[in-house]
Formats: C-alpha cells, structure tokens, sequence
C-alpha cells in the first residue's frame, strides 16, 4: 500500500480531518467520500458521518464506553450528565471530569475522538497506518499543553505526531492557490469554537514561513453563543421570568432535553446571523417565539471581537510590519464568519479580507499542503525583530503571548 499522511484539526465543537495519498491507487472506492479517486499528493477533507466536521463531544454510555460523533450527540441531549462538550477546553484545565458519577481522564475523552479520526481516515486508506500524522493545536498552547495533547495522541496509538499551529496551517492551506510572484505576507485570523490564533507569514521562496504566531486559548466561537445566550435570557426575564426560571431548574430528561434543543437552536441562530437580519427562537413556557435583530447581536459581540482583532494588529507588528506590507488577509475558522469580524478588519487594516473556501476545514487541508524549510532553530535573524518564531530543535513551534489582552469581556465560567 502506497504511503499516505494523516491529519487532524482537533476543535473546541468540531474536529476535521484530512489525508493525502501519494499515489492515486491507495484511496479506496465505494463511500469513501471525499478522498476516493483524487490525484496524487491531493490533501483532500474526510468525511465522516457524510460530514467534514466530527463534533468533538464524547458522550458515556450504559456499558462505561465513550461515545463519539452522532451516537455521542443523541445520547448526550437524553443524559447531559455524561456529556463532556468540550474536551479540547477540558484537557487544559483538569486532568479528569465526573460523567454521571464515574470519574474520566480527560485524555482518554482527547483520545476517543483521535481515535475515532484516524480509524475513519485508514478506512478510506486502504485500511493501513499513515506513515506521518500531524496534529494541529492553537498558537498559544504551552509546552504543557502540547505534552497533554501528546499523551492524548499516544492513547489513540498515535505515535511522535508533528505538531502544528492551526493558523500556520491555514495560511499554509491559503499559500497553495497563490502564484508566488503575486503574494506578499499573509496575516491569518483563526477563530474557532474556542480560541481565536493569528500568524504571519513571509514568502521564502516556494514556501511560507511563520515570522510571528499569537493566540488566546479562552475566547471563541462558544462565548458569541454566550453573548446570544444573554440576550434571550434578558428578553426572557423581561417579558416573564417564571417559565425561564422553571426551565433552568428542570432536572428531569424533559428539562434537560429542552435545554439541550435550546443550545442547539441558539448556536444556529448564530450562524444564520451571518446571512440574514433577524433570528425567530422559541423558549419552551412562552407562547411566541423571541426575535433578535442583526444589529443588537453585532452590538453584543464587537467588544471582544475588536479585541481579537487587536491581536491581529499586534501579531503584524511583531512580524516587522505594516496592513500594507501584507498580501493578503486570510480568516479561517468555524465562527470566522460572524459578521463584525470583517468588517473590523477591513476598518483597521484598509482592506477586505479573505474568507477560506471552506473555514471549517482550512487547518487540516493546509497542515498536509508541503511547507516551506524550517527557520534556524536559534532565531537568528535578530532578536525583537518579530521574526524567528519558528520551529526549535525540538520540532516544537514557538510562539508570543498575551495573556488578557484579547478577552476584557466575556466570563469563562
């Protein structure tokens, strides 16, 4: 069987996966979606469940097993209480969660997802092991957290992954269909389920290297549900509190399946925001749907995303450069699309950005689209230049921090 390369973009809410085959006759036929018949060395996404984007909850079931994908899903609005939404958020913060009353490592719910990722990619592959897996991580994880994603990695019998930035794989992803004469560097603005990343990245010559990657692993994607969130409940409490009230408190399966149903409408409200003026959500209690217009969503969430974009900001600076030096602007990521996001950036940064084709699956495509060579391990090119923040011996890629610069607003908890 011919080799082929695996990788992983593990989210906060969904986890995409992509593979490349470098040679046509490895990919099997039949259902194998998106990677049967493409050409050599073509990265192309896996689906699976006749999706690109696995949700990343995992779910416990009767028999003690963790649930991933639909299963994990369908269980988890029935039993809440087994439920971890987020693993990515939780590998970070604790080393073991309570799913109904047995106690979970968090990187075995890490690696159930893994698993299920790579298991799905070598069934399109000819049933064989990847000869290199890459995992992609947000900027500003600490060699601590890159060591629990690891340990994570090695209970899914992923070995000695390489480890990439997920916005150095989406400009990587963008670099691809550039002309090498035609592009400058590239600024990338990642915003997914629960981290918002940035980088830059210089053109040398057939490839791209990262001059600066910064990042806040507590804001995403999940806290503009939030900002949704806060608002029905305010026009909730305003019109009656009582049926809100007896709502939250419900913790029978009926109260926990309505919850479940509510998160579920909210997070697509938020999507349809993108797209239309005005969202209908109905409140189990009331007797009419809540109307939320366009504008006081936007008004919501601008605070905290021109924050995030103020990382950008400092991000090209740090690189040694200018919005006019850069050739283009590139955004990525599952809630990239929420409308002030460009508009801010094409306010601060004189120019419209690019949207990637497909948001959601940019970071796994360009974390198997060839790199350019690696900068010297030292830095050498002068220390507070903004450049040299590249890949240390230990293949390892470093980055700058800035801790609560990019989140004054919204409460994690």
């Amino acid at each position: 069987m011919s080799d082929w390369s695996l990788a992983i973009d593990f989210g906060t809410c969904f986890t995409t996966v992509a593979v490349r085959v470098e040679q046509a006759d490895a990919v099997s036929g039949g259902e194998s979606g998106a990677s049967a018949g493409a050409p050599a060395g073509a990265v192309t996404a896996v689906e699976i469940e006749n999706s690109r984007y696995l949700p990343s909850l995992v779910c416990l079931d009767d028999d003690g097993r963790l649930l991933t994908g639909r299963a994990a899903v369908q269980l988890a609005a029935q039993r809440p209480e087994r439920a971890e939404h987020h693993p990515k958020r939780a590998l970070l913060r604790q080393p073991a969660v309570l799913l109904d009353d047995r106690e979970v490592e968090t990187a075995d719910l890490v690696a159930a997802v893994l698993a299920r990722a790579g298991a799905e990619a070598r069934a399109r592959c000819g049933g064989s092991d990847p000869t290199r897996t890459v995992l992609t991580h947000p900027a500003d994880w600490s060699p601590a957290d890159l060591d629990r994603l690891v340990e994570a990695a090695a209970r899914a019998g992923v070995t000695a992954p390489e480890l990439l930035p997920e916005p150095v794989a989406a400009a990587r992803h963008h670099a691809a269909g550039v002309p090498a004469g035609d592009s400058g560097p590239i600024a990338v603005y990642d915003l997914g389920g629960g981290t918002v990343d940035t980088a830059v990245l210089r053109r040398e010559g057939a490839g791209f290297r990262a001059v600066a990657v910064a990042g806040d692993p507590d804001f995403g994607g999940r806290d503009l549900d939030q900002a949704l969130y806060e608002l029905l409940r305010d026009r909730a409490l305003d019109l009656d509190p009582e049926p809100w009230q007896r709502l939250q408190a419900d913790r029978t399966a009926t109260g926990s399946h309505q919850r479940s149903l509510l998160t579920r409408e909210l997070t697509l409200a938020k999507e349809s925001l993108s797209s239309t003026g005005t969202v209908y959500l109905t409140v189990p209690g009331y007797p009419e749907p809540f109307v939320v217009q366009g504008g006081e969503y936007r008004a919501a969430v601008t605070p905290a995303l021109a924050a995030s974009v103020g990382l950008l900001e400092r991000t090209v600076s740090r690189a040694g450069l200018t919005p006019a030096d850069l050739g283009a602007v590139v955004l990525c990521g599952a809630a990239s699309r929420t409308p002030p996001v460009a508009d801010l950036i094409a306010e601060r940064f004189g120019r419209i950005p690019e949207l990637a084709g497909d948001p959601k699956a940019a970071v796994a495509l360009g974390a198997l689209t060839d790199p350019p060579a690696p900068p010297a391990p030292d830095g050498s090119e002068g220390e507070g230049s903004g450049v040299g923040h590249g890949a240390p011996p230990d293949g390892r890629w470093s980055v700058d921090h800035y801790p609560g610069e990019v989140d004054p607003w919204f409460d994690h908890d």
